[in-house]
């Protein structure tokens, strides 16, 4: 099934973020509370995708920003998520591709494209495995998403400058 928007998603911070607290948030479905605490302080995005919801959330912390990553369930139950976050490194959430059906595609670390593949079903998953250098998941035998990064190519100096030193 294709990858959707869900327009009626948002959060109300319950506990902001400091440099001893992680933010914590209530989920916000049609302007009503449903009891539903994510870690985050700041709504990027909600796509839907079959029976699932798949969220989006940062920590709004400057230079170590935290992106939180939920598929919740029709009952509202986290059945798989991941923390994405480097030290000293500022996140900005942007470029949200949703071409193809069961990927999401979206920047979040500079110069980093980032895929996200759903399964269909859970997989098996050896959690002891290193996973993508800053994405931390729990603990768990299953995974209903992959994520992989991909640097974006660098500028080659002849795109930039001439062979005289000029800026071009």
């Amino acid at each position: 099934m294709k990858l959707t928007h869900a327009p009626g998603y948002s959060i109300r911070v319950i506990t902001p973020p400091t440099s001893e607290v992680a933010p914590t948030s209530e989920l916000i479905i049609e302007g009503k509370p449903t009891g539903r605490i994510l870690g985050g302080a700041v709504f990027e995005a909600a796509l839907n995708w079959n029976d699932y919801v798949l969220l989006f959330l940062t920590d709004d912390v400057p230079f170590e920003d935290t992106l939180n990553i939920y598929v919740l369930d029709e009952n509202l139950e986290v059945v798989d998520s991941a923390r994405m976050f480097y030290i000293y490194s500022t996140g900005v959430f942007s470029a949200l591709d949703l071409t193809e059906p069961d990927t999401v595609r979206f920047r979040f670390f500079g110069g980093t494209l980032w895929t996200l593949k759903l399964f269909p079903e859970k997989r098996f998953a050896l959690p002891i495995v290193s996973g993508t250098l800053g994405v931390s998941r729990p603990f768990t035998f299953f995974r209903l998403f992959q994520l992989h990064s991909r640097p974006l190519p660098e500028p080659s100096q002849s795109e930039n400058y001439d062979y005289t030193g000029i800026s071009s």
